[in-house]
């Protein structure tokens, strides 16, 4: 198949909303077989392992790259001038050449997993709201997945201006977070009296958060609003746990915590992962208490696996995520994550980045990689 008939393919089983374990499995292996015969330095990892086309019967079998060969190598089906777009991870602290680079070669496939698992999620309306977004534009962070994934959501669901007074906008500009134009901005949220929607990172908000406890200001934002947060929970000097910036959600915002969800994706990625439906998290009972789980969409199936074998544990086990994505047609199907999570049947409870003696299994598939070369 050409990439195009693929491509197709994938969007049409995207789009019908599917869960047929056969569906998912014959098309996973066409795009196996697609990224096999295109990326050579994946075909010499498989072969390593013998795993090819003609012995992989299953989208489990099909082995997987760690997130880290991102950094090291061009993980692409096509030349890569031809690329759409280019994704960089965050972290530039080693410098650009540290960054994992992800090569996407039809930027309609992205924008389609962005929006057909988020919809469902954040908009179950489909209803289009005023949106603040606490992330630089795009066309200040031209490679990164999450502003183009902001940028898809805004162009689709931002209120015009010609519609209403509260105007979509951008709240980090310049490197600064504009504390007083977001004030501004929910004031007359407030005073609109319909609902809006906040997006960002978790770090954005624990410093605007910081800033209104610092000024003593709190809003009441009209029924319905909503939040999405991703990534971690670092503030300026502490770490900030899930329970207590969601409670401070609600504190200051006025928007009840079962409305705030959490979104989990990374550069490597084609699609995200959500915690619930605004109104509905997804909770499940762990160790005495209710965790949130992170759903994949019906295009995505993750296991979990042990960080040093790599075989897959059992359900209320702890291992490493590892993502089969549709969507990720451009460069590998597979993609074993440093994030550890909890298996709960097909979802999984986030815990955070693995570190250290953790990391064993991924480092024995990058020794793999580079003997590969």
């Amino acid at each position: 198949m050409t990439a195009e008939e693929i491509d197709e393919a994938i969007l049409e089983f995207m789009e019908k909303n599917s869960e047929d374990e056969k569906d998912f499995n014959k098309l996973a292996l066409k795009v196996f077989a697609y990224q096999y015969e295109r990326n050579r330095l994946y075909q010499k990892l498989c072969l390593q392992k013998g795993k090819t086309p003609e012995t992989v019967f299953n989208w489990s079998e099909i082995p997987p790259v760690p997130t880290r060969a991102f950094k090291l190598f061009d993980l692409a089906c096509e030349p890569l001038e031809f690329a759409e777009a280019v994704f960089l991870s965050s972290g530039t602290t080693q410098g650009e050449q540290k960054r994992s680079r992800n090569f996407v070669f039809n930027i309609s496939l992205y924008e389609a997993s962005v929006l057909l698992w988020f919809e469902p999620h954040l908009l179950p309306e489909r209803k289009n709201l005023p949106i603040a977004v606490l992330f630089p534009p795009k066309k200040e962070l031209p490679n990164s997945s999450l502003a183009h994934m902001l940028t898809t959501i805004v162009n689709k669901w931002g209120v015009p201006e010609s519609e209403t007074g509260l105007l979509s906008n951008w709240f980090i500009r310049g490197g600064k977070l504009l504390a007083e134009e977001l004030v501004n901005w929910i004031r007359a949220a407030e005073a609109n009296n319909e609902p809006v929607l906040l997006l960002g990172t978790s770090f954005s908000f624990v410093h605007f958060l910081d800033f209104c406890i610092a000024q003593k200001l709190s809003f009441r934002l009209p029924t319905g609003s909503r939040l999405m947060d991703t990534g971690g929970f670092k503030g300026r000097s502490r770490e900030v746990s899930r329970d207590e910036i969601y409670h401070m959600y609600e504190q200051v915002f006025g928007i009840p915590q079962e409305w705030c969800i959490n979104e989990y994706g990374m550069a490597e990625l084609s699609s995200q992962f959500y915690d619930g439906i605004v109104g509905q998290p997804y909770f499940f009972e762990f160790g005495g208490s209710k965790k949130r789980i992170h759903k994949p969409p019906h295009w995505v199936r993750t296991k979990v696996l042990d960080t040093e074998t790599l075989s897959e544990v059992s359900d209320g086990e702890v291992g490493l995520l590892c993502h089969y994505d549709l969507a990720n047609r451009g460069s590998v199907i597979a993609v074993l994550t440093e994030d550890l999570g909890v298996k709960v049947g097909n979802n999984f409870i986030l815990l955070g980045r693995a570190k250290g003696s953790e990391l064993r299994g991924c480092s024995v598939l990058i020794d793999e990689l580079l003997s590969a070369c």
